[in-house]
Order: C-alpha cells, then structure tokens, then sequence
C-alpha cells in the first residue's frame, strides 16, 4: 500500500515537471487556425465560429448551453436571448433548438421560443388558482398574461383539466375554463331571474344587465326549460332576438289572438309583433296547424273572409258589373294585401279570362267592359265618316321617312336571296333577260292578287305591330282624357279612379276598332263605283305593260352604246314613271297619300315605303334603289319582284307588238320632226330617227348624248349625209354657245357684241338653209347602198 501511494507521488511530481518545463518547438496562433480550417475543410472537424471569432464551439456544446439556459430562464426562454448568452449566430441557435424540439418530446418551440412541461405545469397551477378565485377563466386573458397562442394554451390546459386545474371547458364556447361552482351559482341566479319573469323579455337585455356569460346563460336556461324548472319557451333561438315568454304570458297571449281571429276572421302581423310575438307567421302556422288560412304580406285571413270575397266577385262577374273588394275587408288590411286576395280569388274561381283587376282591388267583368266599350259605337261612326270626308288620305310623317331611309339602306347593301333563286329559275326555263336579240322579255307572274289581298287583311294587325311599334297610329280615336269624359256622363255611380284605369284599358282596342271602322267606311264608300275601280285597274295595267314594253326596246337601242348615260337617263325618266305607277298603285291600296304617279319625287317614294308592310317594303325599297345605278337589267329584276308583290298582271311583249310600238314612236318623232323649227330639236330628232331607220331600235336618249349618236351612225348611213348632219351639228354647237355668251355678258353696244352678233345671223342663216336638207333626210330617205347592221 504504501508503495503505491509511493508510485502515485513519483508520477505526480512528473507530470508537473512536464507541465512546467518549457518545450522547444511551439504552434503559434495562426497555425493553430490553420489546421483548425483545414479540419473543417475535410469535414473531419465541426465546431462553429463565435460571434467575436476568438472560440470555436461544438454542437453538442450550443445544445448542452441552450437546455442549461432554459433550465435557468424557468423552463421558457426566447431563442433571440440565447444568441446573446452563448454568442454564436442565431441560425446555429435555431437548427440546435429545432433538434431539441424533435428529439426531446417535453420541449416545444411557440411563437420563437423554447418551452417545457415544468413551465406548463407552473402555467396550469397559475391558472387554477386564479380560477379557483373568480370562477372563471377566458383563453383571450390568459393569451395576453403569457402571451402565448390561443390554441396552443386551450391544448396544453386541456391535458391538464381534472390534474392540475380544477374546472372544466365549456364545450360550445371552448374559448371559457370555469369551476362547478360558477356554474351552480350562474344556475341559481338564472333560475331566480327567469321565475320572476311575467312577460316577453329580450334575453340579451338580462345578458347585458346582470353580466351573464351569454352561452352558459343558453346553454343552462335551455336545461332548465326542457327540465320543467322554468315555465315558458325560448323564441329566437340561440341569436340577439332570443326572447324568453314565460308560460303565463303565452297563455294570456293565445287567448287574446284566438278570441280576435274567432270575432274577426283576420289577425294582422302588427298587432301579434305588439304582444311580443318576433315571427307572427311561424306562430300562426304553429297555432293553427289545420285551419285554411291565406298569408298576406301583414295580414293573414281565415277562409270565411275569402269565401265572402269569392261570392261577391263571382256575383259581380255573372251580373257583368264591378266591385270593390276593398269595402267587404277590414280597414286595416293595406292596399297591397288586398290586391293579392284579390289575385287569389281570381286564381281559385278561374275567372281571369271573364275579368279584369283594376287598381288592385277592383275586379270588373269582360260584360261591363264590353258596355262600356259600346258607349262609343255611334261616336266612332260619326267620326270616321268625317274623317274619310274631311281628310280621306293618312299623311305619312318624318320619322316614317328616317326609318324608310333606313330600310332603303339596308336592302342597298343585302343581296336578296329570293330574288336570285327566282331569276336562274327563269333563266333556266329559257326566257330572255333584255337584250338586242331574242324574244319580247318574259315575266313570270304568279297569280297572288287573292293572295297579297287576304294577307294584307289578315296581316292589318300584324302590321300594326311588326311594323308600326315605334310609329303613331293611322287614325287616333280620342285621347284618354276624352274617353274619361265620356264615361264620366254615362257611369254616374263609378269611382274616379276605376273610370281613369277603365279608359285607359279602352283607349288601344278603341283605337283598334276605329281603325277597323275608318277602313270598313272606305272601304263602303269605294266599292259604290266598284266598276270605275276595275276599269281603273284595267287601265294601271294596260298602262304598265306599255311602259314595261317601251323600257324593254329603248333597253335594246341603248345596247348599241358602250357608255352607260343612255342607261341612266333611261332610268331616271321611263324607268321612274313606271315605279312611281307601281308606287302610287299600293299606296291608293293602303289608303295612304295618292297622286299624279308623274308627279312622285324620290322622297314621296321613300314616305310610302314607311308606311308598307315588311313583306311589301323589301323588294320595294329595292326597286327603288335600283334607280340610282347603272344597269336596266338589275331595275328589271327587282321590279319583277315588286309586280309579284303588288299582282299586276303585265301583258307580254310579241314581234308583232313591237313592229307597232316601233311604227308608231317613229310616226310620233316624225310628226313633230315636221312642225318644228328649232335646230338643236331637228338634229336631235333627226338623229334619234335615222338611228332607228339604220338598226330597228327605239332610243331614248338626252340631247348631250346627240354627238355619240351622229358617230355611230358614220358607215351606216351614206357619207354624204353624214357629213351635212356633222356640220348641221357644228352649226347648232355654235349656234348655242353665242346664245349663251350673249346671256351672260347682256345687251351692251360694244364692239366685239356687234361682231358677234353678226356671227350668230350668219349661222343662223345658213341652219334655216340646213334645216330642210336635214329634215328630208327623214322625210324623204333615199335607199342607201350602205350595208345595215
């Protein structure tokens, strides 16, 4: 023994002689650094810098430092502390403090800090001895004392409820902790509360003023009532309208409504809100499970009431007179509850069809309103036969012109597909669409004159509607004003008000059968020279197939000319007349502005159209627009469309009726070729006629398309006659420029207006020796050896 501890002084006083003695070879501070670097480098080594870099620190030693200092802190420390106590960066700080978390399961990270069991069991005792004191404790004061999260404090009080905290949760409202014997006092108070309660009393008022804690108060009062400790019921439900009607009340409350419903038949919602009642609708349904009752918006009726309204309706409709409904139910009943009776009585005596309701009280019968419409019969027929005498035309006004324009527009810019089909259709069967060669132009006319009448009868009412919406009636009967005088004189015993809605019903079917009546009347009056109107009808068609037919040669000798001036003018002239004629036909027809058809401008055009029909209007607008082009042959084709609509019958051209029309337009030029004297006539007339004579064609053509006439007929008359119509026409050229310049610079005696008079004598001079060579050109043709073409 005492050599070991001999053994144990001699490696003692080594080892200090170690320590003490001064080694030769040293590392300094940098190599120390050095090799500490590279460790870590090589992953062989790790240890984390201080925050002043003079230490380096293990994990192990920054976790065993953070549980130490949460030890210290009471089990709660805040991890932006611990960076300041062990001086290392606050991200190690955290990886270490998340490890802890994950492997220590009595450790928890809230909110950035550090929290054991021990400090939540300090928390729980905490708690419950201030529990214990006031008997209740809220999760939101216990969240701002710690300043910890709701649901975090309510989980971690929970596992402790029953072991460290005496009380229980409050499971409806689990933001509460509480102790038996709150409870029990909250139960003796609302007990004695609720049992001195003699009337309905809004529950939130007794929360507000005796501070009761709102849903144990429910939760304890709803125990109490289904428990029979408390006589009454809890309307509302769990909401800020709750009110509590003790049984007392309900019983003196239910007597009173059933002795007002059994005297009056009605109880109003006002009147059962004034006992208290919140919800007097549910209440009545629960009260009165199996009587028939209707509900009205303040108001709800008992079935005598409604079979006392439904006889009289059904009383008043069968005698074909009216009654008020609003003077067999009580005065309290609003205007609006009476008007939805009403409606209901209606429904269930199914006499919506022979009735009507006026003023949303009023029922009146078809019979009284058919009476009063007879009132006006003698009126109406006075009235529309000093119409048809004193204004027996309907005037169109402006705005039937903008929407003419309109429609014009539109029917410009569409391509009617009808119309396209119709003419390969015709195409396709072999008749000729104008032209110098062929057949007289063939139309195809369908017989729909009964068919255009009977739609233009069935459609009056359509077109009063489809195309008269925005538009004033033709004829206005009486305004509303003059029909509530009239029944003001002739119902003495009708309310003002029932007289005003009744002449307002009256006014558009008044007006309607006035316009029936104005037509029927002219209708009468022109079918008393019925013979005078089919001979009228005669004459419009004879009269179109002669225009038609005319426009169809002068189409022909217009063909000879490349320019488009002759299509023009045969557009604006022939091809105007003959519209206006198709024009003025459907207007007479519609009882609308009639006149002269020569006289129709573009506009009067465009004011029939606003008052046609849709299906008249179409192909109408377009005939009318077809004016305005270039082409004969698209003028004809809209109005081939425009006689199927109208149904004039167009009688059709043969060889042998245009042999004639052509034999007597020249006899007519050549008549007046011999009576005038005028040269620029003469050369227009001479031209026009040796055209005729050199290619068999009709022209009609203006007197500036004269020069294009002369050169088309160079090589097809002899040479010499060309020539003298080529200085016949100089001379006229000449002739009408002098005649212009005189007008122009007037009657002066100047010199140059003498020389130029003289100059205008001499021209005129050597026409008057022309003229009669130019006129036997036609009078007096000799046989040209020049070939016709």
């Amino acid at each position: 023994m005492a050599a070991a501890w001999e053994e144990i002084r001699r490696l003692a006083a080594d080892f200090q002689r170690a320590q003490f003695a001064e080694v030769a070879h040293r590392l300094s501070e940098r190599n120390c650094i050095e090799i500490v670097t590279k460790l870590i480098a090589e992953k062989q080594l790790e240890v984390v810098h201080t925050l002043d870099g003079k230490e380096y620190v293990t994990p192990a030693q920054i976790s065993k430092e953070i549980r130490d200092e949460l030890h210290v802190c009471g089990g709660r420390v805040n991890i932006v502390d611990l960076q300041q106590v062990i001086n290392v960066d606050l991200l190690h700080i955290e990886n270490r403090a998340n490890d802890i978390v994950k492997s220590e399961k009595g450790i928890q990270l809230v909110l950035g800090q550090l929290i054991n069991e021990s400090y939540l069991d300090q928390l729980a005792e905490e708690v419950n001895d201030k529990l214990q004191e006031t008997g209740q404790v809220t999760i939101s004061e216990l969240c701002k004392t710690y300043d910890l999260p709701g649901d975090f404090l309510i989980q971690a009080l929970s596992r402790r409820l029953g072991r460290i905290i005496h009380g229980q949760l409050d499971q409806e409202n689990r933001g509460v902790i509480f102790t038996e014997a709150f409870v029990s006092r909250h139960r003796a108070r609302i007990r004695g509360l609720f049992t001195a309660i003699t009337r309905p009393t809004p529950v939130s008022n007794l929360i507000t003023r005796y501070g009761f804690q709102e849903h144990l108060l429910y939760s304890l009062l709803e125990e109490l009532v289904n428990a029979g400790r408390l006589k009454g019921t809890v309307v509302g439900g769990r909401q800020d309208k709750a009110v509590f009607v003790p049984d007392i009340y309900s019983r003196t409350q239910n007597k009173w409504v059933d002795s007002f419903f059994k005297q009056n038949g009605y109880l109003e919602f006002d009147a059962l809100y004034r006992l208290g009642i919140p919800d007097p609708a549910g209440y009545i349904k629960k009260r009165y499970k199996s009587a028939q009752l209707l509900f009205l918006r303040a108001a709800c009726v008992g079935q005598e009431i409604v079979d006392q309204v439904e006889a009289s309706v059904e009383e008043a409709i069968t005698s074909g007179s009216w009654i008020d409904v609003a003077t067999l139910l009580p005065s309290s009943l609003s205007v609006e509850d009476v008007g939805i009776l009403l409606q209901q009585v209606m429904r269930s005596l199914n006499k919506s069809s022979s009735s009507l309701v006026f003023g949303d009280t009023i029922a009146v019968s078809e019979k009284f309103l058919s009476s009063c419409a007879e009132l006006f019969s003698d009126l109406m027929q006075q009235k529309a036969e000093k119409e048809i005498k004193n204004n027996p035309v309907n005037l169109i006004s402006e705005e039937d012109l903008k929407q003419a324009s309109c429609l014009e527009n539109s029917y410009a810019n569409k391509k009617d597909k009808k119309d396209e089909r119709r003419k390969k259709a015709t195409e396709g069967s072999g008749s000729v669409r104008g032209g110098g060669g062929g057949n007289a132009r063939e139309i195809k006319i369908k017989k729909t004159k009964k068919k255009g009448r009977k739609d233009a009868d069935s459609d009056d009412e359509s077109q009063g509607t489809a195309t008269g919406r925005n538009k004033k009636l033709e004829f206005t009967f009486m305004s509303q004003e003059e029909i509530e005088d009239v029944l003001k004189t002739r119902l003495q015993d009708c309310p003002e008000e029932l007289i005003t809605e009744i002449a307002e019903h009256l006014r558009r079917p008044l007006t309607k059968t006035y316009q029936e009546v104005v037509r029927s009347v002219f209708t009468s009056s022109a079918s008393s020279s019925g013979a005078n109107r089919r001979q009228a009808m005669k004459d419009l068609q004879e009269e179109f197939s002669n225009l038609y037919n005319n426009i169809r040669l002068f189409e022909k000798g217009a063909k000879h000319f490349t320019d488009d001036t002759l299509a023009k003018h045969l557009l604006k002239t022939l091809c105007a007349d003959i519209t206006n004629l198709v024009f003025n036909f459907l207007a007479s027809e519609s009882m609308m502005t009639t006149e002269n058809y020569s006289t129709i401008t573009s506009e009067g055009r465009i004011k029939i159209l606003g008052k046609l029909p849709e299906d008249t209007k179409g192909p109408l607008t377009k005939l009318h627009t077809s004016l305005n082009g270039k082409s004969i042959e698209d003028f004809l084709s809209c109005l081939d469309s425009a006689v199927d609509i109208c149904g004039i019958m167009v009688k059709k051209g043969d060889k042998k009726k245009e042999r004639q029309v052509l034999f007597q337009h020249r006899q007519a030029l050549i008549e007046q070729l011999k009576v005038t004297e005028d040269p620029a006539l003469v050369l227009h007339l001479t031209s026009v006629l040796l055209f005729q004579f050199s290619t068999h064609c009709m022209l009609h053509a203006p007197g500036r398309s004269v020069p294009q006439i002369i050169n088309f007929l160079s090589g097809k008359i002899p040479e010499d006659q060309h020539s003298l119509i080529v200085k016949y026409h100089g001379l006229v050229v000449k002739q009408l420029t002098s005649q212009t310049k005189k007008t122009e610079h007037g009657d002066s005696d100047t010199k140059d207006n003498m020389e130029e008079e003289e100059g205008a004598e001499s021209i005129r001079k050597e026409l008057q020796e022309i003229t009669t060579s130019i006129k036997d050109l036609v009078l007096r043709p000799r046989k040209s050896s020049v070939t016709e073409e």
